[in-house]
């Protein structure tokens, strides 16, 4: 009988993660936008606006998400293409390498898909 609960129980545990990794692996789930926002208004704010999409040194960054391609590049927006494009930089954006901790990368990104 402790069998047939204990493999009850894993079997339930599986079907439930199995059904919330789909808002995981879409990013709904990860990151802290509040925390992102603090970060974007140290690091991204002075090149960046997050309330419209008018360039100033930088790419205006609202509805990023939203669009196909990312502004400056022209690459598709996703997840892993923005973070590498804050640490690895390009098309006149400095690198800022591991500046950022893999929770804050992610608490930047959930503030970006937010805008």
């Amino acid at each position: 009988m402790l069998k047939h609960l204990a493999l009850a129980a894993t079997l339930a545990g599986s079907v439930a993660s199995g059904w919330l990794a789909p808002a995981v692996q879409k990013g709904k789930a990860a990151g802290d936008a509040a925390k992102g926002k603090e970060l974007f208004a140290q690091t991204c704010a002075p090149c960046h606006s997050a309330s419209s999409k008018a360039t100033n040194v930088g790419p205006g960054l609202k509805g990023l998400f939203k669009e196909k391609k990312m502004p400056a590049t022209g690459r598709p927006v996703s997840v892993a293409l923005v973070k590498s494009q804050i640490q690895k930089g390009g098309g006149g954006m400095p690198a800022f390498g591991s500046k950022y901790s893999a929770q804050e990368l992610t608490d930047l990104i959930a503030y970006l898909r937010a805008l």
